[in-house]
Parts: structure tokens; sequence; C-alpha cells
């Protein structure tokens, strides 16, 4: 049986990490499945040390000279014994999904093949050689482009809703896209992601699959960005045993044109939205900089030591200089790190000084002042713990731990007063109920997943002292749902805070405040959501006076494409339901507050569904236009290649 991605897969998974060994037991629904899931830890674990960064470029180049190689090159496993070969050669054969009876990823493997030679093609600016005779296409770059948004050097343009829908030859169509992107004299990059497919079915010869285009062209002059979703209709062509394309029908078309004038780059605009100064303003660590620390110490940790590496920083103005410091939670076994800002802009480590360099696994932390005395105090949450630190002098230096609450897995804290006290509040996320073993079990309803840790309230009831108010507030109510994140907002204006949960494995929280009592009422409101909450953020998006949320979701092509397909419903295990595993794949969600009475599902029409394997977005108005953006932090552990978007 062909395994998707993650998430995505419908039945029970245990997942047992140890060290570096990773053991993973399915229920028994056949040998080859068993020796798949086995095998696919092996592969994880490889897959994570392959893309670690090198701690120097010295290192890197001494690698490449030795293997003789580029390092960019497309990832393989290597081997060195009979044994080993064997094994891989088993594997291979496991995850070919045409030896399991799946045909649409085999046609997925086959189709995703002839749209890298189409991508290369058309990033050289060369005529394809992927095209039947007499393809077509509707205009893929239409002609009247509309500028929605201009700002800074930065245009947005999308096609006119009344395009012409005609027919046209392909390869001219083709030339007119790319014709842009190869003007400035710029590096040119084209890459496709398929997350549809419709295989040939017995008898026929038609097939078509829907894939997403994303091009990209830099040069000193301006940096051009092109979006687009395809429908794309394939035939079989027996001569050259390959899938070629026989017309593209295109959807959504997107261009981003961002200026690099004199003028804008002298005045400090158009060069570059964002710059990373990570390297640049924190001072080098022991084993390499931040970025080797995060991607090659951090990442093979997380999947050695528990398979779920969250961890959240903390930002808050610790010394009271009025610039925010940072606080760095660290896996066991690796100190905790808290830079404080410097006048000049940099930031200076002093965890050690400060009393904060815990060795325990911390996986999230937050900055607040719980004792009214004007500075920020710090609470930090483990796999085991939570513990409070008062700032007892507000310069950043002196923190003294002054509460240690069990906790069972925490990944999400959130403080604010939600009774009117004047004193803030804390809520507390567990994730699982147990990591004693450090193991992760997911959950059998993988769509209503009831079995995690205990979330918790605590009321502040002064000098750092909280009662656990969970029951007595009524918000013990769906408080074990693998929660990964919680945010408080007065989302119905009466003045009071109410609290949105973002749920692992199925529906998302919403309670609703009433004068200190809570009432869950999420699925009344349509504010559910059931898919893989990571994240929640707040914001007024339309400036009605109400505000609206996005949370964050998986977007997985492989679970779109499969979940789509006849032979999942008939593969999938009694009781589960197609169209609830196919919305877990589905992306983000955006959700537009009606008065404060309930809520509009706006995801796809605000163009915001697809953000790829979203863990948090953060509404915030980036460019000062007035406006709120959102951006979304996505990604996770991959090879060294970087082949989807």
């Amino acid at each position: 049986m062909y395994l998707p991605p993650c998430h995505a897969y419908p039945k029970r998974v245990r997942l047992e990490i140890r060290h570096q060994s990773m053991t993973i037991t399915p229920p028994t629904h056949g040998r080859e499945t068993r020796q798949m899931l086995r095998n696919l830890g092996c592969v994880l674990v490889f897959l994570a040390s392959s893309c670690s960064e090198k701690s120097s470029e010295n290192s890197r180049d001494k690698q490449t000279e030795l293997l003789g190689e580029d390092l960019n090159a497309p990832f393989t496993f290597r081997v060195a014994s009979v044994r080993e070969q064997q094994a891989y050669e088993q594997r291979e054969r496991e995850f070919d999904p045409s030896n399991d009876g799946w045909n649409s990823e085999t046609f997925h493997g086959d189709t995703t093949a002839q749209l890298k030679v189409l991508a290369k093609s058309l990033s050289a600016n060369t005529p394809p050689s992927i095209l039947s005779p007499g393809a077509s296409a509707t205009v893929l770059r239409p002609e009247n482009l509309v500028t929605i948004f201009e700002n800074d050097g930065m245009r947005v343009l999308r096609g006119p809703s009344d395009a012409p829908a005609k027919e046209r030859p392909l390869p001219v169509q083709l030339q007119e896209l790319t014709r842009p992107l190869h003007e400035s004299g710029g590096n040119v990059s084209i890459r496709f992601k398929q997350f549809r497919v419709r295989p040939p079915s017995n008898g026929t010869a038609t097939s078509s699959s829907t894939v997403l285009y994303k091009a990209k062209a830099s040069s000193p002059a301006r940096e051009l960005v092109q979006n687009a979703t395809w429908v794309i209709d394939w035939i079989y062509d027996d001569t050259s045993s390959s899938y070629l394309i026989e017309s593209i029908r295109p959807d959504n078309f997107e261009e981003v044109n961002l200026k690099r004038s004199p003028d804008l780059v002298s005045s400090g605009q158009g060069q570059t939205l964002f710059t990373d100064r990570t390297e640049e303003l924190i001072e080098r660590l022991p084993r390499g900089g931040l970025i080797h620390w995060g991607a090659n110490e951090l990442s093979v940790r997380g999947l050695y030591q528990n398979g779920r590496g969250l961890i959240g920083l903390a930002l808050g103005d610790a010394n009271g200089d009025g610039i925010d410091d940072i606080y760095l939670p660290q896996y066991r076994d690796l100190p905790n790190m808290l830079f404080l800002s410097q006048p000049d802009g940099s930031l200076k480590e002093v965890a050690a000084n400060s009393g904060l360099n815990w060795l325990d696994e911390t996986t999230v932390a937050l900055f607040a002042d719980f004792d009214n005395d004007g500075d920020q105090d710090l609470v930090v949450g483990t796999r085991e713990r939570m513990a409070i630190h008062e700032n007892t002098d507000g310069s950043g230096m002196n923190f003294k731990r002054v509460l240690d609450v069990p906790q069972a897995d925490t990944s999400s804290l959130a403080a604010a007063d939600y009774d009117g006290d004047g004193l803030l509040d804390l809520y507390v996320c567990n994730y699982l109920s147990s990591v004693g073993d450090e193991t992760v079990t997911l959950s059998d309803a993988v769509y209503n997943a009831l079995d995690g840790g205990a979330n918790r309230l605590y009321r502040n009831v002064g000098n750092f002292k909280f009662d656990d108010v969970t029951k007595s507030t009524g918000m013990d109510v769906d408080a074990t749902r693998l929660s990964l994140a919680a945010s408080w907002e007065d989302f119905d204006n009466d003045n009071d805070v109410d609290l949105y949960v973002a749920n692992d494995f199925g529906p998302n929280s919403l309670y609703l405040n009433n004068g200190g009592r809570f009432t869950q009422v999420a699925a009344d409101m349509g504010a559910d959501d059931p898919s893989f909450g990571m994240s929640i953020t707040w914001g007024d998006i339309n400036r009605d006076g109400f505000m609206d949320a996005c949370i964050s979701n998986m977007f997985s092509a492989a679970g779109n494409r499969i979940t789509a397909q006849p032979q999942f419903e008939e593969d999938l295990a009694e009781g589960l339901e197609v169209d609830r595993i196919a919305y877990l794949a589905r992306g983000n969600t955006l959700l537009v507050s009606k008065n404060g009475m309930t809520f509009d599902e706006q995801s796809a029409q605000a163009g915001m569904v697809n953000t790829q394997w979203t863990w948090g977005t953060l509404f915030a108005d980036f460019d000062n236009s007035g406006d709120l953006d959102l951006m979304a932090m996505n990604g996770y552990v991959t090879g060294p290649t970087v082949d989807d978007l």
C-alpha cells in the first residue's frame, strides 16, 4: 500500500524515537506495509541528517573535494554493503506505487518527470520537447494585466476576469509567458507542483493533472515572480513511451514585479522586501552561527528525541530599554539563550548570567508582567513542567524561578486578564498526555482526536500564585484535543477576552467569555475548522471593527492527490469519512467575522489557502499601507534539493 506523507496517512501509527533509532509499528495490514513502515524511520533520519548545513565553508569545500561532486545534486542513497544494498532495493520496491496498484501515483511520477523537463526548457528559453503535435492553450499570460497593488517599487498584477478563452498554439503561449522573465538577462528559475491527477482509465487515453506554476527571474534591475494554476491535459505517446502535453487551461495568473532601480536602492527601498541580518547581529555561537545551530543541531535532535520539533521563542523588553529582547528555547542538553538588544542594534547572549540557561528540553516561552511591577517576567514551558521566573530588578540580568507547575507536553502559552481583576492570567496548551517514553501516537480519530494532554487555565491571584480554574470556568470542554496554539482576543466586542485554540487532528475550539465563565462555541459559529491546526492569528482585515482570524494548516500536494482517488475510499478503514480526511490536506483557513456573531470561511477568495506546510501565520502591516498583510512560516525537514515551492 502506498503511504501518503505524514498527516495524510489515515491509520494509527506509533512512532518510537530513542536516540538514533526509530521504529514504526502499524496495525496488522499486511507484511509489505509493516516492512515499509519499519523502514520509514531510517529514511526520515537519513533525510534529516543529509540536509544539515556544514559548520564552515572550509568543511563544505573539503567534503565536496572528497566526494568529488556537487552537494546540491539530487539526493541519492549511498550504500556500502550487500545487506544495505538489499535493504535499499527492498525500500525502493515498497515505495514504488506501481507495485501496489496505485496507478494515480505512477501517473503522477511519470508526468512530474515531464514537468521537470518542461521547467528546464522554459528556464533556459529553449523549445520544450514534451508537447504533442497541435498542443494548445488558452492565454497563459493575459495581455491587459491589471495592477491590484503598488507600493515602494513593488507591483502586483493579475489578469482581468474577462480574459479571452480562445485556444492558441501552446509553443507561442509559452514563449509569451516567459518572455518577461528573460528580458532582463538574469537568472530564471521555474518550478511545478502537481496536486491533482486524473490518470487514464481503462480503454481511454484521456488524462489530466492540476499543477502550481511558479517562476522567478532575478537580475540587477528587478525581480519578477509569476504564479498560476494550470489544468494540463496529457496524451500518452507510444513512440517515446511518455506522456505529452496536449493542452493547458490556466487560472489565477499573478505577476509580482520588484524593481531595483538606483533611486530605490539608494533610498533603502525596492532592493529586497526583507533583509536577513541574523549572522550580522547575533554573536557567533560556540559551534557555529545561529543558522547552522538551528538547521544542524536542533532539527536532528528534534527527530531523534521526540519526532515533534516544536520550539517557540519569546519576544519582550527584558531590560526596560524600549527594545524587544529574545529568549530562545533549545532542545534537551543545550542551554536556552537570552539575547539582549544592544544600542547598536546587535544582540548579546546573557542567559548564563541571568539565570535562564536551562538544559531542560524547552518547547515554548512567554514574556509577560505577571506582578504588575512594570517589567517583563518570563514563563518557560518544557515537555514536563511550566516555570515562571520573576524579573527581580527589571535589568534582564536577574531572573528568579518563583513557580514550578507539572505539565504533560507544553506546546503554547497565552496570557490575558480574562476576569478583569487587573492581573494577567495564563492559558497552557499541552499537546500529548505523556512524554515519559518519548513516544508520539497519532490518533485513530485522525480528524476528531481527543487523546491529547489536558490544557489548563491558571488564574493569577497575586504574588506569583496561580489557581487552576480550568474546570470551574468551563475550560475543561474539548481540552484534550492535541492543542498546538492559543490566542486571546475580544472577537465579539463585549469588553472581555475570548480564546481560540488551534488543535491538531481535529476541530479547533473557540471559548466565549461570559463574565469569567466560558462556553465552547466553535462549531456553532462556523469556526471549528477540523484540520491540522498549527497556529492562530487575529486581525481586522476588512476594517469593520471586528476581529477576523487565520488558522495555519498543512497544504499537502500528495494528500490532495491521493484522497481524490476512488481507490483511497475503497482502502479506507471502516468509519472514516473521505471528505473529512481530504479537508486535512486542504491548507490554511481564513475566518471573516460577521459582526462578532458568526464567521464566514473565505480562504479561497483571499488567495491564502496554499502556503505549503505552514506552521504559523501573522497579520501585520508590513508595508505601512494601512492594510493588514499576512506572513506565513512554512517548511519541513527535507533533502538538499529544492524541488518544491
